[in-house]
């Protein structure tokens, strides 16, 4: 049997691999595979707060902030206070940011294409369905703190600050 873990984690890095050189190569250098998401949320909306933005994307708020600090920076994004409520903060495009929406979007056609060319679409719903499975019982095993039986003696995980725990 193959191992699942080693083929998700490498198709991942070539996965990431293959969007930097594509960013860079359409003249996108500071651009990583890591700003993907939040673009492509930010691309259907006219602004999100940073909490939502986080929600939706499904990682943490940290990692949410650090990464449109650098996209506010590479000028594709700005922030500013939600009129609504002074506290939170709302995301958006910039028009360089919106300028970059066609190319977002070759690349992932671009990706798409690529990765499934030759592969049998009744194997890739399979594989879907497989992994989808599997990440629902990963997060189940997460979330209610199980551990093997194997693993009586070791301390539960602390899922406080993962993203879909319900600590």
């Amino acid at each position: 049997m193959q191992d699942f873990a080693f083929e998700i984690s490498r198709t991942r890095a070539l996965v990431n691999q293959f969007l930097a050189c594509e960013l860079a190569r359409r003249g996108y250098p500071g651009l990583a595979p890591s700003h993907g998401d939040i673009l492509a949320q930010l691309c259907h909306s006219e602004g999100e707060r940073m909490s939502e933005l986080s929600r939706r994307i499904d990682r943490d708020p940290s990692t949410v902030t650090a990464l449109v600090r650098k996209l506010v920076k590479l000028g594709y994004a700005e922030t500013a206070r939600d009129k609504a409520d002074g506290r939170a903060v709302v995301v958006s495009l910039t028009d360089r940011g919106r300028a970059l929406e066609r190319d977002f979007t070759e690349i992932s056609d671009l990706l798409r294409s690529t990765w499934v060319d030759g592969i049998d679409p009744v194997d890739l719903d399979a594989a879907v369905r497989v992994l989808a499975g599997m990440r629902a019982n990963l997060r189940t095993a997460i979330e209610s703190g199980s551990r093997r039986a194997s693993d009586e003696a070791a301390p539960p995980c602390d899922t406080s600050r993962m993203k879909g725990s319900t600590s």
